[in-house]
């Protein structure tokens, strides 16, 4: 549709609503929806396949009701002509967070006269931009995603670009003050000064224009040493100055400006504070502007642009369910005025603390939210009882910064973190037309402190604030990493003052661990404490990492909302979990419905692609689902933590990790295979060698081979010359280099180091117990590690396995059918230890646990390797036609429809289950879970048990070891 067609079409739209619609929002609402998409272009909204009362899932597991849902591009509220839009933003951001999967791009408030379109992937509270339906004729930019085709939106108000354009003006300014050796606490203090003054100017603390006036004034660096000194001075000064340049400047408060500071500016920061200067800072937002701020400091080649921050909309992942809604329904539910003065003075004191505060993101949302709620139990008030709440009087002075704490062990984050609570109290007045007082500014030296959250100097734990909540993003960093982060005398100490978490835990569970632990027990008097929301590795539904934290959690309270894996809006490349719990079971304090939120597949579509435009976006749709129990593995299924350890499965070892190289000349193509050829002798130590991406991209012949001398003496490795000569040549000289660059502090070789130099002609890690589980075998069965799901195959006895491949010492067709069927297939994903979005097969929980078929008939097992010998022939098919690999093939199974794949697992689920004796109707793993206590049962007992592999008294069955493999 051309720009004049378009503007005829919708101004006819303007004209058709003004003659025929009252703005009755029961009645008119979907003719005015449908005539809107008929002006876009559209035959009617029915053909664009957007649906009017959408049902979106609620908190108790009912269901509400959006106006119009078009996935995945908008969805829109409409209210009665003359509604306030400002007070539904929070229904439709409900609506729009709970629209998964697909979930819709933006959101749009209407009232019949007006739009307001949001995009919450970026800016949460504020609209995007405005505009009236009179103007939408010639301003229809902003909705232009309503347009077929991928027409992308024109947005007056995207206030991300303007916080990153100033974030990189005070960066570059503060960092060539540092380049230029200026003292870096003085350069600190002058930039969050400089910061507040410029805010200050724009939201009407100060005088329009004051500090853009005098950066113009300033043309010399005594200039600013002078009057931007002299404007901190003024600013520090109670009662305000009584004359000259600074008369009428307020005072702002002890804290920031209780050391005021004076610096000469050269000619190029001038420059940059006065085009900082030029932004509408009342545009600039202070829950991102601290990240992107920091992100940008140090370095001439680093920018705000390139940085990602933690959205808005995470942080309500969290603030949301932990804060915000617990109040609400407190809120909506009273009846009395008795009771809504009470939850004012309740919220008075009602704390947050966030004990990994950063720059004060989730403090700062914390606040704005705690104050709208203050907002809401006054409107409350004066509906039910209209005389009690002058509506010209707003006095909303409860809840103030004070109410909130944070610890951060950076001194620069936690002064910026102060710095954006203060501007949060002025702006939240602003936006709730509150009859309080902006300045002095809060003094928050005693709340937001420089502080190890985890212990003190004297190695003991840190005492954290009384808090009714606990919110934060703690940091990412696995167990293996700490001490090359912070130093093996740091992190013993940690591990000494918390005895209780396991040595292998991640870092973030020892935040989650204190919290829980500092958690006052929430009451029937108290509904509104007790709570805690924090981000965390996936690990911490893992092993060592939930022994340490959420078990702990669930043995004393209930988590409520969680999302089991998303990819982290902030600078980290990592997905996490998010864990929001209250401290408490009893039923009573508790909702019926808990909320689970699981990564999934997106739904293709052309209009997709501007979905995830932007720095701050990151590519991911969750989906969620109300269920009765949330588990510490953060899953509704079967908990299975209580498995135990099989003895039958673990004597003897079956399963191993495949083999470490550790130097790749130790690995070799096939010519230097051929160079080996003019000894023969040296052909006997070089062996095929695999690992999991070759088996799952299809690699059916070994095209690498492994130099391998085992546990041989060096004497005994000369005997094989030409393999011997390479291997001196190539990996003694890299070891010898290993051990001198990675000595430690001390200046002391690393172990390590030192015993792979001591035996340097030998693998890393070779398996000698794999190599000698394997020996007598034709072929063996092995898996990736690392997997979305475990793809069996076997390997033949002479191939060497990789590291990457996970080793399974069984050469028969019924145990590949065990292992490659369903039960085992869940088993391993509820299980499993998780890597970013994949699994690792980790034997200790996974194998080591699984009980194997007790009582399975000849017809069993013959069915069982059967299916199994069926299910491989289709996939040696399908390698030998060039179409992809195992992985390729395997993606299948995620798409819509039947396939011979799918009918080929199905017939072996369905022996395999027969082979369990279990019902296809009950949850497998519940079935699986019991059987594995009836194993261990009769273990303690010494009553025989059927282990791993095939029963013993059908050892001799003909025909279930057959010949297919790789590398054969």
């Amino acid at each position: 549709m051309a720009g004049d067609a378009r503007q005829q079409a919708l101004g006819a739209f303007v004209s058709w609503v003004r003659t025929h619609l009252r703005g009755d929002e029961k009645g008119e609402a979907q003719i005015f929806l449908d005539r809107l998409f008929q002006a876009f272009g559209w035959p009617g909204l029915k053909e664009a396949k957007a649906t009017c009362e959408e049902r979106v899932k609620n908190d108790t597991g009912g269901t509400s009701f959006a106006d119009l849902v078009w996935k995945p591009v908008v969805v829109i509220e409409m209210k009665k002509r003359g509604a306030d839009l400002s007070k539904h933003y929070r229904q439709a951001f409900d609506y729009w967070m709970r629209l998964v999967p697909n979930r819709p791009r933006y959101a749009v408030l209407c009232n019949f006269d007006e739009f307001w379109v949001y995009d919450f992937d970026t800016q949460f509270d504020t609209p995007v931009d405005t505009v009236a339906l009179e103007d939408l004729p010639t301003r229809f930019g902003p909705l232009n995603f309503m347009f077929p085709g991928d027409v992308a939106p024109v947005f007056g108000n995207h206030q991300e670009t303007v916080t990153r354009q100033a974030a990189d003006k005070l960066a570059a300014c503060f960092t060539s003050m540092l380049n230029r050796k200026m003292e870096r606490d003085l350069a600190q203090r002058f930039i969050l000064q400089m910061l507040m003054a410029l805010f200050a100017e724009d939201i009407g603390l100060l005088d329009r224009y004051f500090v853009t006036t005098l950066l113009d004034e300033c043309r010399t660096k005594e200039d600013t040493y002078d009057k931007l000194g002299g404007l901190f001075e003024a600013m520090n000064t109670r009662g305000g100055v009584r004359g000259g340049r600074y008369k009428g400047v307020p005072y702002f408060n002890g804290g920031l400006f209780a050391n005021p500071a004076r610096v000469e500016l050269v000619a190029d920061e001038r420059a940059l504070l006065k085009d900082a200067a030029k932004f509408d800072w009342s545009k600039v937002r202070p829950e991102i502007f601290g990240t992107l701020f920091e992100h940008s400091l140090g370095a001439e080649e680093r920018h705000a642009f390139g940085a990602h921050f933690t959205s808005a909309t995470d942080i309500m992942k969290i603030v949301g369910p932990t804060i915000v809604e617990p109040w609400r329904e407190q809120i909506e539910t009273a009846t009395t005025l008795k009771g809504l003065r009470g939850m004012l003075a309740r919220i008075e004191r009602f704390t947050v603390l966030d004990p990994a505060c950063g720059s004060g993101n989730f403090l700062y949302i914390a606040y704005r939210e705690l104050k709208r709620l203050e907002a809401s139990i006054y409107e409350r008030m004066a509906t039910l009882f209209p005389k009690s709440v002058d509506p010209t009087q707003r006095p909303f002075g409860f809840v103030s910064t004070g109410n909130f704490y944070g610890m951060d062990v950076n001194p620069f984050a936690v002064d910026i973190a102060k710095v954006t609570m203060m501007l949060a109290h002025k702006l939240s007045i602003d936006e709730l037309s509150i009859n309080e007082e902006a300045l002095p500014l809060d003094n928050l030296d005693a709340n937001i402190r420089v502080q190890d959250a985890l212990i003190q100097r004297d190695g003991s734990r840190t005492t954290w604030p009384a808090a009714d909540a606990i919110v934060g993003n703690p940091p990412f960093l696995g167990a293996k990493l700490l001490k090359k982060a912070f130093g093996p005398a740091y992190v013993n100490a940690v591990r000494s003052a918390y005895p209780e978490v396991p040595g292998m835990a991640d870092f973030c569970v020892y935040w989650f661990r204190r919290a829980n632990d500092v958690l006052a027990t929430a009451s029937k008097n108290d509904p509104v404490a007790g709570r805690a929301g924090l981000v965390g590795t996936q690990n911490i539904r893992n092993n060592d990492s939930r022994v340490g934290g959420l078990d702990a959690i669930v043995a004393s309270g209930t988590i409520l909302d969680a999302v089991d894996n998303q990819p982290w809006s902030g600078e980290a490349n990592v997905s996490v979990s998010i864990v929001n719990w209250v401290k408490t079971q009893d039923e009573g304090l508790l909702p019926k419905g808990r909320r689970l939120w699981f990564k999934a597949d997106a739904v293709e579509s052309p209009r997709r692609s501007r979905r995830g435009s932007g720095p701050s976006s990151k590519q991911f749709d969750l989906d969620m689902k109300v269920v009765r129990h949330i588990n510490s593995a953060l899953s509704d299924r079967v908990d299975v933590s209580t498995a135990q350890v099989l003895t039958c499965n673990t004597q003897p070892q079956r399963v191993f990790q495949g083999i470490t190289p550790g130097h790749e000349s130790f690995v070799v193509d096939q010519e230097v295979v051929r160079h080996f050829a003019g000894d023969r002798v040296s052909q006997r130590v070089v062996f095929p060698f695999i690992g999991g991406d070759e088996i799952l991209g299809g690699v059916t012949t070994p095209e690498r081979f492994l130099v391998d001398f085992e546990q041989s003496s060096v004497l005994v490795a000369q005997r094989y010359p030409r393999a011997f000569s390479h291997v001196q040549k190539s990996v003694l000289p890299a070891r010898q280099k290993a051990l001198e660059e990675g000595r430690d502090e001390a200046g002391e070789p690393r172990p390590h180091h030192k015993q792979f130099l001591e035996r340097w002609w030998q693998l890393s890690w070779g398996r000698a117990d794999m190599l000698t589980a394997l020996k007598d075998m034709p072929r063996y069965l092995v898996c990736s590690r690392v997997t979305k799901r475990p793809i069996f195959a076997f390997l033949a006895g002479s191939v060497r396995p990789g590291d990457s491949l996970q080793v399974f010492a069984f050469d028969d067709d019924y145990s590949f059918g065990i292992l490659q069927a369903f039960p085992h297939q869940q088993w391993f994903i509820a299980k499993s230890s998780k890597l970013t979005e994949r699994l690792r097969y980790t034997p200790e929980s996974v194998f080591d646990t699984f009980p194997w078929p007790q009582g399975p008939t000849r017809a069993d097992i013959a069915a069982v390797a059967r299916a199994g010998r069926a299910l491989r022939a289709l996939r040696t098919e399908h390698l030998r036609e060039g179409t992809g690999g195992l992985r390729t093939l395997y993606r299948t199974l995620d798409l819509p429809g039947k396939s011979p794949l799918k009918d080929a697992h199905a017939s072996l689920d369905e022996a395999v289950m027969n082979a369990y004796g279990f019902s296809p109707r009950r949850d497998v793993l519940e079935q699986l879970l019991s059987l594995n206590e009836a194993v261990a049962d009769a273990l303690d007992r010494g009553d025989p048990v059927v282990g791993p592999g095939v029963p013993n008294r059908y050892r001799g069955m003909p025909g279930l070891v057959s010949s297919d493999c790789i590398g054969a």
